[in-house]
């Protein structure tokens, strides 16, 4: 009785703290809205190699995976959590201490492994926590709770940063940095639930490695005989390839056409916002398209696009302002309700099973595609301008995009009953 008595209190107080700590470490508060004014100016990174960096950073995310889940795996929920958040500070303390691109490199991989540990054991010390009975509405109020607690601060944030990087371009890294220990701190109070046995976890090491291969296989397996799946990578690796060339385009445009320091975080503030709101035009813009309607939006970024591209090469200085924060206005409200379709579509006609198999798969492909995507593209912005890049990259997705839109015309949104058994049935090979 003492013993379940002492577990029910570790639960509780997992519970209440989640939320505060949440808050704090979802993700890098003071950063985002300054991320490439900090790279260029600061660190005297130009976009070209911005762009370089970001193609291994997305190597990173997806080759750490597997070792974060076999770490989170061997060590538990609060070692893990705690881990990922030092990490993390090691991150922030090789941005702001170290010169040049492959320090951010550096920085990159440290992030990526301890990001991926910290994440993984939050959301199962969570579910530990509030697995009895309610459990399950329990943990989504409390992430939610947390995760709202969070834009809010975020949203002061980034109306901050801006004005911050102009008095010093460190005060902003300096004060992400304080809310990433103020997250280790936190991190500190929580309890497993489960002990972990060290022995077991030894010898399953390398067997949690060795499924995950197996998975991978399994995967790519369904993959290459399935058409609808097929279809949909192809749109993966073309659009998110897009979007991460188009994203540090968009802030070298900024910069071009005179924004200043300080308003760079009240656009991306608005943007994310904006990005938040289209999600209520998400179901009306299905009903309208129904299984055109990945073809709408893809080829409604890429207008803006090539718009941007157009005008800006033509126009050139503050004139043309108004006409690119509309364009990335859609560009946002694009990718906002692409993110939740991606992950809709991908769930269909999944079980639980294979449902995490196909993801992974899925990310991994399109990570690498478009980690090769962001290098070309930063290597294009050696031998153009960004204006040019951006009409070149625009007229060539265009192109591009007609030809897999066709190839998914007859393979992908379709009905069940007109889908063959192997474009929708995975068989594992364990």
């Amino acid at each position: 009785m003492n013993n379940r008595m002492e577990l029910n209190k570790i639960r509780r107080k997992n519970a209440e703290l989640y939320p505060i700590y949440k808050m704090f470490s979802w993700d890098l508060l003071f950063f985002y809205s300054i991320e490439f004014l900090f790279y260029t100016i600061t660190k005297k990174v130009t976009p070209s190699e911005i762009l370089i960096i970001n193609g291994f950073y997305l190597l990173f995310r997806i080759s750490m995976q597997i070792p974060a889940v076999a770490i989170t795996d061997f060590l538990g929920r609060k070692k893990s959590i705690i881990i990922g958040n030092v990490l993390l500070i090691v991150y922030m303390l090789i941005l702001i201490l170290a010169p040049g691109m492959i320090s951010i490199i550096l920085a990159d991989l440290v992030f990526s492994l301890g990001y991926d540990i910290k994440t993984i054991a939050e959301s199962n010390l969570l579910y530990d926590s509030v697995s009895t009975r309610g459990g399950e509405g329990l943990y989504s109020k409390l992430d939610a709770k947390g995760g709202s607690w969070y834009y809010i601060l975020d949203g002061i944030a980034s109306l901050t940063a801006g004005y911050l990087f102009v008095i010093n371009n460190y005060i902003p890294m300096i004060i992400c940095l304080g809310f990433i220990v103020i997250s280790t701190v936190l991190s500190f109070g929580f309890k497993d639930i489960y002990i972990v046995d060290m022995d077991k976890k030894k010898s399953n090491l390398s067997n949690t490695i060795k499924e995950y291969s197996i998975d991978l296989k399994s995967s790519f397996k369904f993959i290459l005989k399935s058409k609808r799946m097929k279809a949909f990578i192809l749109f993966q690796i073309v659009f998110y390839g897009l979007i991460e060339i188009i994203d540090t385009y968009s802030s070298d445009l900024l910069v071009n056409i005179g924004i200043p320091e300080e308003q760079f975080s009240i656009i991306f503030s608005i943007l994310t916002l904006i990005g938040g709101i289209s999600l209520s035009f998400k179901r009306p813009i299905e009903k309208r398209f129904k299984n055109r309607t990945l073809s709408f939006i893809s080829l409604m970024y890429i207008s803006a696009c090539i718009v941007i591209g157009t005008i800006s090469s033509i126009y050139q200085g503050t004139t043309i302002i108004p006409i690119v924060l509309i364009m990335l206005a859609v560009h946002r409200i694009s990718t906002s309700i692409w993110y939740i379709l991606k992950t809709k579509y991908l769930k269909n006609f999944t079980t639980e099973d294979m449902r995490n198999k196909i993801t992974f798969t899925y990310e991994f492909i399109g990570g690498i595609a478009a980690s090769i995507f962001s290098i070309l593209g930063g290597l294009l912005l050696n031998v153009v301008t960004v204006e040019n890049a951006y009409l070149i990259v625009g007229l060539a997705s265009l192109a591009i995009m007609i030809i897999v839109l066709d190839y998914m015309r007859t393979r992908f949104g379709l009905k069940p009953e007109e889908y063959k058994k192997e474009d929708i049935e995975f068989v594992s090979m364990k």
